[in-house]
């Protein structure tokens, strides 16, 4: 006759088979991220951030050699602009966006206030630019991203990631000229590669104050407008300014004409490095006015 085995006996075969199981699970588990980590790529090639091909033309911009911890940038990734942020200046040092012909913008109302990124360790707050004598600078622009992309991408150009000091003349007329102007060349020639952002003193021996809440300020900006297909035989043309905080309002942004070498050159950044060197070099050496 079988022995008839005990309730705490089948208590511990039950538990031992769940044992088994969660062994058996762990290793297959170990195995597959074990697996995908072998295969993953590494941040600066990852295809998603690197080759986005609508919003950033000719590869993300890079610091260039020995170029120093001030020029060194986290990556956040919006729905209309991709930007290069500064933990240390507490600034964007870049941000790139594609505007683009469209038979139905979007009209919507400005947001009535700039947002904290928490994705930052910097936490800016609008607060940080009260009575300071700066406006609050969009590098990619609220209109053009609105326009284009809707009310989600526009609320994201108020993240103050995207903010730096900018003195009330450039803002609110120069670089709002600019501004302005992107949208009328896109909409003649159906899109156009931006990247823009502030120029720090200090790399090229001068000095940098900042707002009393730590944030940098910038002594100019820089904007470099791509038109992909501009020149005949489809080869891209350019037009690069660098505009100094100190401008009376009054100007025109081709009277700020610059070389995108002379770009790379105040800023330490390396722009377009992904097309083949006679593009490159073409691109960087050349002053196109307006088209």
């Amino acid at each position: 006759m079988a022995r008839k085995q005990s309730p705490k006996s089948n208590s511990a075969s039950i538990f031992l088979f769940i044992l088994i199981l969660l062994v058996i699970g762990g290793c297959l588990a170990y195995n597959a991220v074990k697996k995908q980590q072998q295969s993953a790529t590494p941040l600066d090639q990852t295809p998603d951030l690197i080759s986005d091909d609508r919003l950033i033309f000719g590869g993300i911009p890079r610091p260039v050699p020995n170029a120093g911890t001030e020029t060194q940038f986290t990556l956040y990734k919006n729905k209309g602009y991709i930007v290069g942020y500064s933990e240390s200046r507490r600034d964007p040092l870049w941000s790139a966006y594609r505007v683009f012909h469209t038979d139905h913008p979007n009209h919507l109302p400005r947001p009535a206030s700039f947002t904290t990124d928490d994705r930052t360790q910097a936490r800016v707050r609008e607060s940080d630019f009260t009575r300071s004598g700066y406006d609050r600078g969009h590098m990619a622009p609220n209109e053009a991203i609105m326009e284009d992309y809707g009310h989600d991408a526009q609320l994201e150009t108020f993240y103050l990631s995207n903010i730096c000091p900018q003195a009330p003349e450039l803002n609110r007329h120069v670089w709002e000229r600019l501004e302005a102007d992107e949208r009328k060349y896109a909409d003649t020639v159906e899109e156009l590669w931006v990247i823009d952002g502030p120029i720090f003193a200090d790399l090229n021996g001068g000095q940098t104050p900042r707002l009393a809440s730590g944030i940098a300020v910038p002594s100019a900006f820089f904007k470099i407008l791509i038109d992909e297909e501009g020149h005949p035989g489809g080869k891209p043309r350019i037009f690069s300014v660098i505009m100094p905080q100190d401008v009376k309002g009054t100007e025109l942004p081709q009277e700020f004409l610059s070389t995108v070498t002379e770009i790379q050159k105040e800023t330490h950044l390396d722009f377009f490095w992904k097309l083949d060197p006679a593009t490159q070099a073409e691109l960087e050496n050349n002053k196109w006015k307006m088209w």
